[in-house]
């Protein structure tokens, strides 16, 4: 810590009390974030290093997320929020922001009416990029260097890098995994699965249909958001991509096998027509045993659903590849806000990633994935009886599987669902299914890619 402590310390010109920051006039210095020292010499000196401001008054900036609707996560963001405000007195955080399953829409539409409603906002893998492209994005690689990260930065920054300045910095990087009721598999006598036949198996036999099923994916069009969120991985079960470069591969060998699995596992397991909502009370509930589901939402069942928290374990991926997504989600600052509100967001952001604050953040969200090494303590991960399973899978990217699609990842989506959830059941095969979402694919990417 002392070297890191050194190494900044070179870099700070001043240090600003509250006080000072009131009596600075608008012939103050030029806008910029100071470096910092770490949250704990801020905290007892009750200072912070602030941005060169011309304003005499609080600093209210807006920060979109959907992780305000989110059990847990939001509890985790608001204490980091409130520990931010008594650090300092200079800069107010707020909320903003939709829920998932309209937040990239409301976002792109903000983007279409001419900027963004926020001076910070949270992006999934796909509305990044598309972000990047319509150059609403401030970089931030000022901030990794500052504060030492320029070496350790996660790989998984790189595709979000333009000029060779990181675009954002992650926040939450999740891995897909199998969870499942540690008890509900003890009470059945049954066994992790080990293959995919085994997982049919094992998930057969845990469904007593009305009341216990052995599986949930969500699969509703009035949800569109994570149905394809998830959707996405079943590909990936039989090594598939749903596209390569700019050409669809939704009638692929690969894909076609994991819809097919989704099918019967739709048929023999799950329980038909569930909303997000009803199967996150069930599940809680144990009268679900397994989802293939991202990490973040253990945090959901840990706040909604106590009782069964102490049971959930997750399972070595039972499909050959062991592949899983792993999707990042950068924390971003507008590029269209006021210079002095763009030099307040990134000095929050600065704030976050210092390693104390950034832990903090880490294991009140109880996410496994860090950004940099010293992100995570080993303690804690070994703390977490659930993760074996996530640590096991082998990460890829959402690029990795969408090709130059992932630029228009909902139209994508919206037209391979319009195909595919109406043959769960209706009876068309699912080769006949996709066979028509890959023209229907073909021909958007014409109007896409054409220029």
């Amino acid at each position: 810590m002392s070297d890191f402590k050194s190494h900044n310390e070179k870099r700070i010109k001043r240090v600003i009390t509250r006080r000072d920051f009131l009596k600075m006039g608008t012939g103050a210095a030029a806008f910029g974030v100071a470096s910092t020292l770490g949250a704990k010499a801020a905290l007892a000196d009750n200072k912070i290093y602030v941005p060169y401001f011309s304003r005499q008054q609080t600093m209210n900036l807006k920060m979109l997320t959907w992780f305000w609707q989110e059990p847990g996560r939001a509890d985790a963001w608001r204490a980091m929020i409130k520990k931010f405000h008594e650090a300092q007195k200079d800069i107010t955080i707020e909320e903003g922001g939709w829920p998932f399953d309209q937040y990239t829409n409301q976002v792109l539409l903000q983007v279409k009416s001419g900027q963004i409603d926020g001076d910070l906002f949270t992006t999934t893998p796909d509305l990044v990029l598309r972000l990047m492209r319509a150059d609403q994005l401030e970089p931030l690689q000022d901030i990794v260097d500052k504060l030492g990260l320029t070496d350790t930065l996660s790989k998984a920054h790189d595709f979000i890098r333009k000029d060779g300045k990181v675009m954002g910095l992650d926040i939450v990087t999740v891995k897909f995994g199998l969870l499942y009721n540690a008890k509900m598999f003890e009470d059945a006598k049954v066994s992790a699965p080990t293959s995919i036949d085994e997982w049919i198996e094992v998930s057969k036999k845990l469904t007593k249909r009305p009341d216990q099923f052995g599986l949930f994916s969500p699969h509703i069009s009035s949800e569109p958001e994570s149905t394809w969120f998830t959707l996405q991985q079943w590909a990936v079960l039989f090594d598939g991509v749903w596209a390569k470069d700019k050409m669809p591969t939704v009638n692929t060998e690969p894909v076609i096998n994991g819809l097919k699995l989704f099918k019967t596992m739709f048929d023999e397991a799950m329980p038909q027509g569930t909303n997000d909502a009803t199967a996150n009370k069930m599940y809680g509930s144990s009268r679900i045993a397994q989802e293939l589901i991202v990490s973040a939402a253990v945090n959901v069942w840990k706040t909604d659903g106590p009782d069964v928290y102490p049971n959930l374990r997750s399972a070595i991926p039972p499909w050959p590849s062991k592949k899983v997504i792993t999707r990042i989600h950068p924390l971003c600052v507008n590029i269209n806000a006021a210079d002095e509100r763009k030099a307040a967001s990134k000095a929050f952001v600065e704030w976050l990633y210092q390693t104390d604050n950034y832990r903090e953040l880490l294991e009140r969200s109880l996410d496994v994935v860090p950004a940099f090494p010293d992100g995570i303590r080993k303690e804690y991960l070994d703390s977490l009886t659930w993760s074996e399973g996530y640590q096991a899978g082998v990460p890829i990217t959402p690029p990795d599987v969408m090709g130059e699609f992932i630029f228009y990842n909902q139209e994508f989506g919206q037209t391979l669902m319009d195909n595919f959830l109406p043959a769960l059941t209706s009876g068309v095969p699912i080769e006949d299914a996709m066979a028509n979402a890959q023209t229907e694919l073909e021909a958007l990417g014409q109007r896409v890619f054409a220029s």
